[in-house]
């Protein structure tokens, strides 16, 4: 929780004429079970091993729940030129091992 706020924090700070919109996203995220359910399977992959084979399948989970909310190229962005974003996921990477795979694989399966 002390993470999250943290980075809400750096993302008001720099970008506030796009931050409430994302807010609003991950809470509208937040409200649909199903979503919610892969937001607490992200938090419970923490302290899993990098090469725990559950993370292959919650990365593939993540990724078509993307492609269904988004679609394609569509996902909600800072801004192109802006590091904060680049900056965040670092943060939450450093964070956990684990956490730094599943981005890698959520990456190459949103890129596909």
């Amino acid at each position: 929780m002390d993470l999250q706020r943290d980075l809400w924090i750096l993302v008001f700070a720099t970008h506030p004429d796009r931050a409430i919109t994302l807010f609003h996203d991950q809470a509208e995220t937040l409200a649909d079970p199903a979503l919610r359910q892969l937001f607490l399977d992200y938090d419970h992959a923490h302290d899993f091993d990098a090469d725990d084979p559950r993370i292959d399948g919650l990365a593939r989970r993540i990724a078509k729940a993307t492609r269904e909310r988004y679609g394609l190229n569509k996902l909600p962005e800072l801004d192109a030129a802006s590091e904060i974003p680049a900056l965040i996921q670092g943060t939450v990477n450093a964070s956990s091992p684990a956490w730094q795979r599943l981005d890698s694989l959520i990456r190459a399966q949103l890129d596909t």
